[in-house]
């Protein structure tokens, strides 16, 4: 009877597929916002200076449990926040503030417990310092944390033929990455901090928040990619969290398949673990290279674990997620972009099986100053035509990103986020 009171008093929309997570006292899945008491309150530092975010599900989740609400309590909050009390979910009407204790208490949100949590948190901890339009539609957000440091988070527009738009936001899992690919702009700064889950979060919020000022439906943004800065997998546990953030039906209420988690894989056997924890979310991964040498060149990390670990890492992922994971190969003129880079790249997609066969997607290097250290280039689009045509004779599926120019003139584009002013 339990489950079932908390089940009719949620939202009853779609499950969102993930995993619980593994110990620890998050344990956000459908059906409810609130952990069993198993563990004390958190210890916070919170001061009316400095209050938490009202997207620090953790802070959220204890804050119910010591003030005795109830799920349905937690529902109206986040019913009150990001859709302005409608209660209906999937509907978007974002806001920059905080509910009103009349919003909540209207609702029968106890009038004590809505003071006390007006007084100790914030609707968001981030602040958007600097927005950069691309003249391809999308915009780059520099984005101000409370630790003093920045992160970008980049909006990307796609026009479909049939004439209807939709947005995907790129989101940061860290400040600056430690994994140091010789192409990628934001590895020349080195990893700064780890994003806690609500700053993630937060970044998804903000997108919502400007596409809205812009009068753009906050619904339009559709899909979610772990594609800006950091390595997402070196940040997982808070990861996990966003993802329950994003997916959870009195939230952001995004369906799993929308998301994407990309990763250079610096350890292999930590795909398996996400293949256990979020089957349903789409992954991509960074390969570049698909032999041990090739794809040490661009990604250093790749020094500690072999191609092969990578590939049964990749097997285990597609029979637990039931697809094939995104290859992710950037095309560096004379580096990688021959045929005998192709041919190896089809065997190593070969290898996968016929059943569940990856894509890969095909992206033209973008120019950045840590690719300029090693006189990178783009290849001319005959070369990448005819990597293409390699590939597709060889039966493997896959395209050219050629849209991954887009935000260039933005700074936006694929691997070049390093917090440009």
């Amino acid at each position: 009877m339990f489950l079932l009171r908390i089940y009719l008093l949620l939202c009853a929309s779609a499950a969102t597929a993930l995993a619980p997570p593994t110990p620890t006292h998050f344990r956000l899945a459908r059906g409810s916002l609130i952990p069993p008491p198993l563990l004390p309150p958190l210890a916070t530092n919170a001061t009316p200076n400095n209050p938490m975010s009202l997207l620090d599900l953790d802070s959220i989740e204890h804050f119910a449990e010591s003030h005795g609400l109830k799920e349905a309590h937690v529902s109206t909050l986040y019913n009150a926040f990001l859709r302005r009390g409608s209660a209906g979910c999937g509907l978007s009407e974002p806001r920059s503030d905080l509910p009103s204790l009349s919003e909540l208490t209207d609702k029968s949100f106890p009038k004590s417990a809505a003071s006390s949590l007006l007084s100790s948190f914030s609707a968001l901890s981030t602040s958007v310092s600097k927005v950069v339009p691309s003249s391809s539609g999308g915009y780059r957000l520099l984005i101000l944390l409370p630790t003093g440091q920045s992160i970008e988070t980049v909006i990307i527009k796609h026009m479909h033929t049939n004439g209807k738009t939709r947005y995907t936001v790129c989101l940061s899992s860290q400040v600056g990455c430690a994994r140091a690919c010789s192409f990628c702009a934001t590895g020349t700064i080195g990893l700064k901090e780890n994003l806690p889950a609500s700053s993630i979060l937060e970044q998804f919020l903000h997108a919502q928040l400007l596409l809205a000022s812009k009068d753009i439906p906050a619904s339009s943004l559709t899909n979610v990619v772990f594609m800006g800065q950091g390595e997402p997998l070196d940040n997982y546990g808070e990861v996990l969290k966003s993802l329950r953030g994003l997916t959870h039906q009195c939230l952001f209420n995004l369906s799993p398949s929308r998301i994407t988690v990309s990763t250079v894989a610096p350890v292999p056997s930590i795909i398996k673990r996400l293949a256990d924890d979020a089957p349903a979310v789409n992954l991509a991964v960074s390969l570049h290279g698909a032999t041990q040498e090739l794809r040490e060149l661009t990604v250093p990390s790749a020094r500690g674990t072999s191609i092969e670990e990578l590939g049964a890492a990749l097997d285990y992922h597609a029979k637990k997620s039931g697809r094939g994971a995104m290859l992710e190969y950037l095309l560096i003129d004379g580096v990688n972009d021959g045929d005998l880079a192709a041919e190896s790249l089809a065997s190593f997609a070969r290898a996968r099986g016929s059943q569940l066969k990856p894509f890969v997607n095909l992206i033209p290097y973008n120019p950045t100053l840590a690719g300029a250290a090693f006189s990178y280039k783009t290849p001319t689009d005959e070369r990448i035509n005819s990597f293409h045509a390699l590939l597709k004779n060889e039966k493997i599926q896959s395209s050219v990103r050629w849209s991954s120019a887009a935000g260039r003139d933005a700074g936006a584009a694929c691997g070049q986020l390093v917090l440009g002013e």
